[in-house]
């Protein structure tokens, strides 16, 4: 069953050698995944299913943060502690939050600092990392790799 989303083909391609070990460890070598392929596509399918959830859950569990652009906010999700952090930046300026990319958002916030209202909450960190992240990335959150996060924290973070 599919509890995130298949790997795109180039995504696959790209795990190809880890693609490969993964079906041998299932018994499939490249003539068994062959034939299973071409006559048993839907079961096929399964398995890369299975190896598509076992790589997004890895991939999502090593996020460190996220930044979301919404209608009238923008939040950075700060994921790495026992306690997750959320920064809030609320405005009313949507041309300001237009101009705003993953590439920006710092100097952006820095710069129109006296246009937006900050909110900071936290919660305690979930065992369910993955299926979290997962959702938020379905509702237009993107990843912030950790350099990033870390030089947003250095501004915004007061603890």
């Amino acid at each position: 069953m599919l509890k995130y989303r298949v790997l795109t083909k180039e995504e696959l391609l790209s795990l190809e050698t880890e693609f490969k070990q993964f079906l041998i460890l299932n018994e499939l070598h490249d003539a068994e995944w062959r034939q299973l392929a071409s006559q048993n596509p839907e079961k096929a399918q399964g398995f890369i299913d299975l190896f598509s959830n076992i790589v997004l859950e890895k991939a999502y569990q090593k996020v460190p943060g996220l930044l979301q652009i919404g209608k009238d906010f923008l939040c950075v999700f700060h994921l790495e502690n026992e306690t997750w952090k959320l920064y809030q930046f609320t405005t009313k300026n949507q041309v300001l939050l237009d101009a705003i990319y993953i590439d920006n958002f710092i100097e952006m916030l820095i710069k129109h600092t006296t246009a937006f209202e900050l909110y900071i909450g936290s919660k305690e960190s979930s065992s369910q990392k993955a299926a979290t992240v997962h959702e938020l990335i379905c509702k237009g959150a993107v990843i912030l790799h950790r350099e990033i996060l870390q030089e947003f924290l250095q501004v915004f973070d007061k603890n």
